[in-house]
This record gives structure tokens, C-alpha cells and sequence, in this order.
């Protein structure tokens, strides 16, 4: 792909400190995502010092703050995040760090959405850059996914896409663009949307973001395969009997439902969270560490999926949508009663998904993709289940009734950590089989806090680094998937089976043969 940049930043997966300042544009700054995520990001890459003393972050939105507003806005978005609401430590002053944090954040007032706005936004960010020696720039589209390609438009045609705007020398300098998910509604949108990103952009320039690849678990996920000789040898068809991707919510859709009536679970999480995990569960090593090694065996996993059977749609998708229910001892509302909903809505609130890897590795072994909304707890996890011994000489010494195989398990959330489950003999004068675990714990193990992926993300953003982000080329293979499936959900080929809020969702679950839900 073509290579656009000449930075001075590290391409290593290891976080890095940045070491340039940059304007941080953020568009849709007062939207929930950047008040609740990226703010929080932003603040607590300040307290950690890996934002350069010279970064400025310049908020554009439609509200009208005043500069004193902003900061109150500010103030109050960081203040009860931590590593404010922790206890007080030895030397730290919350209050005086979001002083300084306020001092290198700025507002911008302006509809993002109309292309003779730029003018004024470009003068804004020039001023800023000029005033600071400021040549580097990353602009994060935190808007709603209809905005992206009206700000990528406008970008280029006021001048921003490039920093040579700027009335000083900038030589080596970038400018990348962050665009959060949905990236497309399907095939047709997602091809669209890249092909006028790339044509205003390079892709390395481009950072589309899946904030789960963020998250340390899943990080880990290359080095526990590849590092640890014990388990590379046994993953593969041979021994592997099949694989569960689970991404549970125990919360309804809130204050999403416009945006969420027309996805769906599919597009909300298994066309990106799912699939991007299946993908380095199931990738080949890679011949290094860096972005396009690694986005480049993923992408072959995405493209050795099984085209879905859309003649016989039943047999590899269970789909279902909640009905009122208890969760925590409390009633919840069903689906078709959340605000913004339409009553006779058939959008999938749960969906478990069977499909197949067609290679030498994975070949015969199905994969199992299940999401869902108002299930009983939060709860995202990876099982592995490897295939039982040949010749189980004390299968009737079971004291359970569970099959007898081993399983390992990588939390994503809660907890998060890896345990594999073993079966051992149980104290006493008779021979009695029990299944015990063996644990890792991140928080146990590990004193430091754990960083917030989007604290990961946008530093590895900062510094060039896109090995957690998705390239072109893998999201236009995972919607090839996905955009049949959802043309027979369209066309009401497929079932959407009612379940109370609360419960573990269809019971068509047990149509795939496993406890999925």
C-alpha cells in the first residue's frame, strides 16, 4: 500500500512515549463517547506524562460553550475518573493536574457537517499550531458514523488534510485522521467510505479504531499463543474440538436507541468486536511485530471464513431480541419499550453465529460468535475447548456431569484474565474425577493499573503506531461476511426468537449443540 508518512516515532507495539508535540483535534467533543472515553483517555495520558508538554487538544462541537464552560465541562467529565477518584496519593494534587490539563485544552465552536465552517476551524488550528511551533496533527471523529465522510471532505477541501497550511517550516511532519466504528452499514457503505478516505489519505495516515483491540487481554492474545511453546503445537484442528468468541451486556441499549434500531448486534459488535478477535485467535504467526505483518495474517483469517449458507440460514445463525425481565432483582424493560424504539421493531438484540475457518489449521473446527444485550452479567470471553483423550479409561469416575475436556478460557471483562480448566482426582479412598482450574489473574499478578484502551489506542495513534487498528482491507473482508447475514435477517429469512431480560437468551442455542449462552 502507498506510504505516505516520514515520522520519527517508533513502529513498535510497545506504547511509547510520544515525542513531538501535536494538535489533538477532536470532532464531536461534547458527545457521549468523548466525554465518557476519550477525555478520560486524554487526562490520564497527561497525568502519566506521555503527552508531549507542547500538545494542544482543541475540542469542535456544535454547543456554544464559553471558555469558562468548556473548562467546567472539562473539569467535571475527568474529575470522578480515575486516577482522580482513587485515593489520595503521597505529592498528588487531582485538582492542580486538571488545572494544567484545562491549560492545554481549547473549544472551538462550529457544525462540523457544513463545509463552510473549515475556514473558520482552519484559522482556529493554525493559530493554535503557529502560537505553539505545532506542526503534527491528529483528528478524531468522534461523531456520528453519517458525519465521517463530511468531515473527511471538508478536511481536504479547506486545506487541513495536509499541514503544509501552516506559515512555518513542518518538514517530517503528519497529519492522521481516527475514525471510531461503525465503519459502513454493510459491503456497499463500508467500500464507499474507504474509497474516499484513501482518496484524501494514505492508509497509513488512517486509523479506524475497534477500542476491544485496545484492551490488554486481547492483546496478550499473540504473545500467550506464540511465546509459549506448550500450547502452539496443539492449536489446530487436531485437538481442538471448537472455540466460543462470547461479548455479553447485562445493560439494555440506553440512551442508543436511534442509533441501535438500525444496526442491530451484528453490526454493533460481531462485525467488528468478533471478528477481530476470531481473527488473532486464529492468525498464523507473523513474520514480525509490525502493523501490516500482523494486519496481514489477520486479514487471511477474515478471508478463509466460510461464505455464510444463505439457502439454508437456520442452520448457522440463532438470532432473538429481549423481552421485560429481572436483572440484579430489578424489572428491566423489553426491547420494543426503550425509548426511540418502534413498537413492532424486529432488530436483533441477540445473535450466535456458527461458522468455519477453511484452511490446513482450522479446517472442520467450528467457531462460535455469540452477542447479546440483558444477559444475566457482563461478560466477554474466548473458550477454547480441546477434543477429549482418545480413550477415556475413567470417563464414568466424573463426579460432574460435564463433558470430559480440557478448556481454556482468555476474560476480556470482568476480571481479566486466562484459566484452563483440568481434570484431577479427588481427595479421598476412592478414585473420583473433579475439574479444577488453573488461574491467571491480571490484577492478582500484576501491581500496575491496567491502561484503558483507548488510553493504548490513542497513544499508538500518537505515535504511529496501527498494529490495533483495522486496515481497509480488513474491513471490507469481515462486511463480505456479514452483509449476507444481514440480508436474510432483512428479508425475514431468519427467526427472532423473544427472550425475558436476564435469562441466557434462545433457547435455539442448544441447536449448535453447546452451552453458548
Amino acid at each position: 500500500m502507498k506510504n505516505c508518512e516520514n515520522n520519527n516515532y517508533a513502529q513498535t507495539s510497545g506504547g511509547l512515549k510520544q515525542n513531538k508535540a501535536c494538535i489533538i483535534a477532536v470532532f464531536g467533543i461534547s458527545g457521549d463517547l468523548a466525554r465518557k472515553k476519550i477525555i478520560p483517555a486524554l487526562f490520564n495520558l497527561f497525568d502519566m506524562g506521555l503527552l508531549h508538554e507542547n500538545t494542544r487538544i482543541i475540542g469542535i462541537g456544535r454547543r456554544k460553550y464559553s471558555n469558562i464552560e468548556y473548562n467546567e465541562y472539562i473539569k467535571n467529565t475527568v474529575n470522578n475518573k480515575p486516577p482522580c477518584n482513587r485515593e489520595n496519593r503521597k505529592n498528588y494534587s487531582c485538582k492542580e493536574k486538571i488545572e494544567n490539563f484545562m491549560l492545554i485544552n481549547n473549544y472551538h465552536a462550529a457544525d462540523f457537517t457544513n463545509p463552510e465552517e473549515y475556514a473558520a476551524i482552519k484559522n482556529f488550528l493554525k493559530q493554535t499550531a503557529s502560537e505553539n511551533k505545532i506542526c503534527d496533527f491528529l483528528y478524531y471523529l468522534s461523531t456520528p458514523p453519517d458525519n465521517f465522510e463530511h468531515i473527511i471532505t471538508s478536511l481536504h477541501q479547506s486545506g487541513l488534510s495536509k499541514p503544509d497550511f501552516l506559515d512555518i517550516s513542518c518538514a517530517g511532519s503528519f497529519v492522521r485522521v481516527v475514525i471510531e466504528k461503525p465503519y459502513g452499514y454493510d459491503i456497499a457503505s463500508a467500500r464507499a467510505l474507504n474509497e474516499k478516505v484513501l482518496s484524501i489519505f494514505c492508509e497509513d495516515q488512517i486509523y479506524r479504531i475497534d477500542h476491544y483491540l485496545g484492551k490488554e487481554t486481547i492483546q496478550n492474545i499473540m504473545i500467550f499463543r506464540f511465546i509459549n511453546g506448550i500450547f502452539e503445537p496443539v492449536w489446530n484442528h487436531n485437538y481442538i474440538d471448537n472455540v466460543q468468541i462470547k461479548v455479553y451486556e447485562a445493560e439494555g441499549i440506553g440512551s442508543r436507541g436511534n442509533y441501535f434500531d438500525k444496526s442491530g448486534i451484528i453490526r454493533d459488535i460481531i462485525q467488528n468486536h468478533s471478528l477481530q478477535i476470531l481473527s488473532m485467535i486464529a492468525m498464523e504467526p507473523s513474520a514480525s511485530i509490525d502493523a501490516n505483518s500482523v494486519r496481514n495474517e489477520k486479514l487471511k483469517v477474515l478471508q478463509s471464513i466460510r461464505p455464510f449458507d444463505t439457502d439454508n440460514p437456520g442452520a448457522s445463525i440463532v438470532t432473538g431480541q429481549y423481552e421485560t425481565g429481572i436483572i440484579d432483582g430489578l424489572p428491566v424493560k423489553g426491547y420494543t419499550d426503550e425509548d426511540n424504539i418502534n413498537k413492532n421493531s424486529a432488530t436483533e438484540t441477540f445473535a450466535a453465529i456458527k461458522l468455519f475457518i477453511d484452511n490446513w489449521r482450522w479446517a472442520g473446527v467450528p467457531f462460535y460468535l455469540c452477542a447479546a444485550k440483558r444477559m444475566p452479567e457482563r461478560l466477554s470471553e474466548i473458550i477454547i475447548t480441546f477434543k477429549p483423550a482418545p480413550h477415556l479409561i475413567f470417563n464414568n469416575l466424573c463426579a460432574s456431569q460435564e463433558a470430559v475436556s480440557n478448556e481454556l478460557t482468555i476474560r476480556i471483562q470482568p476480571d481479566e484474565g486466562i484459566s484452563l480448566k483440568i481434570f484431577c482426582k479427588q481427595p479421598g479412598f476412592e478414585t473420583r474425577l473433579q475439574p479444577v482450574l488453573m488461574n491467571f489473574n491480571y490484577s492478582a499478578s500484576f501491581d500496575q493499573k491496567m491502561p484503558e484502551a483507548y488510553e493504548r489506542l490513542i497513544l499508538d495513534a500518537l505515535n504511529g503506531d496501527a498494529t490495533l487498528f483495522m486496515r481497509s482491507d480488513e474491513i471490507e473482508t469481515a462486511w463480505n461476511y456479514i452483509t449476507p447475514i444481514l440480508k436474510c435477517l432483512e428479508q425475514k429469512r431468519v427467526t427472532i426468537n423473544k427472550y425475558a431480560a436476564g435469562s441466557l437468551g434462545p433457547k435455539l442455542c442448544e441447536f449448535f449443540g453447546l452451552d453458548l449462552c
